[in-house]
């Protein structure tokens, strides 16, 4: 990456022949995660915020988890209704468990 007045750019560098070969590669698509709410590291849920078929917008805190005798407030990433809550507190969950799904409506 690279940040030229405040604007930051992905960037790749190749040699002429790593160039010729790039396109019989075929690119690797992320795949969109915002609907679901992952826990960041392994922790102890403390509390949970939603039930299925609340209504959340975006940036609205869903869940806290503890991990290393420090609390984090997750929040999510889209607008939406939720479709599951997968656990609640007291629950143990592992890095990139998926705590809360959300289904995005294209009105939000």
């Amino acid at each position: 990456k690279i940040q030229h007045y405040g604007t930051t750019y992905k960037l790749r560098v190749h040699t002429q022949d790593q160039y010729e070969y790039m396109k019989y590669m075929p690119e690797i698509k992320e795949e969109d995660m915002s609907p679901f709410l992952k826990s960041p590291m392994p922790g102890t849920v403390v509390s949970v915020a939603v039930s299925v078929g609340d209504e959340v917008h975006e940036g609205q805190e869903l869940a806290v988890v503890e991990a290393m005798k420090m609390q984090n407030s997750l929040h999510a990433g889209l607008s939406g209704t939720v479709k599951a809550v997968n656990f609640a507190a007291g629950d143990k969950v592992g890095e990139g468990d998926i705590m809360v799904e959300i289904e995005h409506h294209p009105d939000h």
